[in-house]
């Protein structure tokens, strides 16, 4: 059985469509922040209102009491809520408010805010944080 061209490009269409969807929201996030790893793509809220995106890029094991120090890209535009978050993520309207933000977990914490996924972190997105830690002369 062949297929015709319009639903060859309504299952093309499909495929994309899958790909570029917005990942699922999770109810919570770990109250221990054992979510929060390299790669974790998090929705946060904003003491200012709105919800941020944010990607770890690296994650810093201090000794004790400074703990987990998170480096993280943050992206505009801020979104009204999770859900909203989540479909910004998977669209390419988003873009870097800021290339290499440094967060304590004992700052972070308080935050509400949701793991989306977790996805490798490429080069370009570790370069300003590579950058910013340049052992200097």
């Amino acid at each position: 059985m062949r297929m015709r061209p319009y639903e060859a490009l309504a299952l093309a269409a499909l495929a994309v469509a899958a790909c570029n969807s917005a990942p699922p929201v999770p109810t919570s996030s770990d109250p221990d922040g054992k979510d929060l790893v390299e790669g974790a793509v998090v929705a946060a809220t904003e003491s200012a209102g709105g919800v941020r995106l944010y990607k770890i890029v690296h994650v810093d094991d201090l000794p004790e009491p400074l703990g987990y120090e998170y480096h993280l890209i943050a992206y505009d535009p801020k979104a009204g809520s999770f859900e909203e978050a989540a479909r910004l993520w998977a669209s390419p309207s988003r873009t870097i408010a800021i290339p290499h933000i440094e967060v304590r977990k004992m700052h972070f914490m308080p935050r509400d805010h949701r793991v989306l996924k977790v996805e490798p972190v490429s080069d370009a997105e570790l370069a300003p944080y590579l950058n910013r830690h340049k052992p200097q002369r």
